[in-house]
């Protein structure tokens, strides 16, 4: 028999999906079907079934960007070398917690800077391109790097570089304002790219034309003062150049309070009005020491990762720590008390590295250098210590990864107060 489900009144501020606009082809109906056969018989997929295996739906309304990365970095096959659930290592977005605290991500969603630079943080090269500075061949020239293959693609499994765009909805006659999403296809015959919308609850997948995607780019995001515009996104193994190596083995950059970053980046750009060309230790050792009295400040900025579970990782961290000795000053020993130094937090957990106040300190000194001296130091010192290249690299991307925090914590303060004064630009709440 047929029993009647009780009638719940719905509030009229609540929806269930949207219905695509006219500017947009549904990937499940028949044309965006046709479109998807059009794309396979032209090579346009290069990247679409590795993000299709990994397409997911954002958890909360301004992840949109923060669910992109995830696609990719899955996509990708990166082992995040941390527990997602029980045994399993995977990316999930309760990893992301670096640049940007994920709670003030729940209310503002993120800019372009910062997606980059969480992307950074887990070892992808990334290539930014804001819509403001490309012409529209420039862009189709990275729809076809990331979407078409060719003949030295058959035969292996590098879907490198993959496209992420970052637009304005209302420009494709959509709901919302600023969004993020992965480009998983492009069909040449009707010049359509596939957007894999990770807002699933509001749009499902769709095709629309690759020009207009271009111009929903170009509008002013009111949070950075600058358009929007793409990123490209690798990821190598092995490589000489720092984007292309491992997400860092040693610190994150903690994002609860981003203005403490703020506050040093003027701090080192107070000393180059000085006079002080480049930051001397001492210098850096008062500062995150509150003047000697405090050891635990550093801890508000940096946060040591969780030892990797395999042990060729191990030895990699061991190595790193040991070149950071190295590069520690003998003069500054002794001159603040160490009692009370190492990094106290989660003591449930016995697989934190164990990192000494000094050993974050020479961190942060080594990515408040200019990039070239930074790297000077590193592998003049190294070769002293006879350090191994791959040793010396991973440490220089440890360095250039709290860099890029601090050069990006202006725009994230800007962005947090614009957001307590108007509602979110880059959030699908309606």
């Amino acid at each position: 028999c047929h029993v009647a489900m009780p009638t719940t009144k719905l509030s009229s501020d609540t929806f269930y999906r949207r219905t695509l606009p006219p500017t947009c082809v549904a990937f499940n109906s028949p044309q965006g079907k046709h479109q998807f056969t059009s794309a396979l018989q032209h090579k346009g997929l290069k990247s679409f079934f590795a993000l299709m295996e990994q397409f997911t739906t954002q958890s909360e309304p301004a992840f949109c960007g923060i669910s992109s990365l995830v696609m990719v970095l899955n996509s990708l096959a990166i082992d995040p070398r941390q527990v997602w659930k029980g045994p399993w290592r995977w990316y999930h977005e309760d990893m992301l917690n670096c640049c940007m605290a994920l709670e003030e991500v729940k209310k503002m969603g993120i800019t372009l800077n910062i997606f980059s630079c969480l992307a950074r943080c887990q070892g992808l090269q990334v290539e930014i391109h804001f819509a403001q500075d490309c012409t529209l061949e420039s862009f189709r020239e990275a729809v076809n790097r990331s979407c078409i293959e060719t003949g030295d693609d058959e035969n292996r499994d590098d879907i490198n570089p993959l496209l992420v765009v970052s637009y304005n909805r209302k420009v494709l006659q959509q709901t919302g304002i600023g969004h993020f999403s992965p480009i998983a296809a492009f069909d040449q015959v009707s010049d359509q790219i596939l957007i894999l919308d990770t807002a699933r609850f509001k749009y499902g997948a769709h095709w629309v034309p690759l020009p207009l995607l271009f111009d929903a780019m170009l509008p002013v995001d009111p949070d950075t003062k600058k358009s929007r515009g793409y990123a490209l996104l690798s990821y190598k193994q092995e490589s000489d150049d720092i984007q292309g190596l491992h997400t860092s083995i040693l610190v994150k950059s903690t994002a609860t309070d981003n203005s403490i970053r703020q506050n040093y980046k003027h701090f080192l750009e107070a000393k180059k009005v000085e006079g002080c060309k480049e930051v001397k230790w001492e210098d850096v050792r008062q500062y995150w020491s509150e003047g000697g009295k405090n050891t635990s400040f550093v801890w508000k900025t940096l946060e040591p990762q969780i030892m990797p579970v395999d042990e060729q990782a191990c030895e990699a961290v061991d190595a790193v720590l040991s070149l950071v000795r190295a590069l520690i000053p003998n003069s500054s020993s002794n001159k603040i008390s160490l009692e009370d130094d190492e990094y106290k937090c989660r003591k449930s957990s016995n697989r934190v590295i164990s990192l000494a106040f000094d050993e974050a300190i020479c961190i942060i000194y080594l990515a408040s250098l200019s990039p070239d001296l930074c790297r000077e130091h590193i592998f003049t010192v190294g070769d002293s210590f006879i350090a191994d290249d791959e040793t010396k690299a991973q440490l220089l991307m440890e360095a250039e990864l709290v860099r890029e925090a601090i050069k990006t914590s202006d725009e994230m303060e800007e962005a947090l107060q614009e957001v307590k004064k108007n509602q979110s630009n880059n959030c699908d709440c309606d």
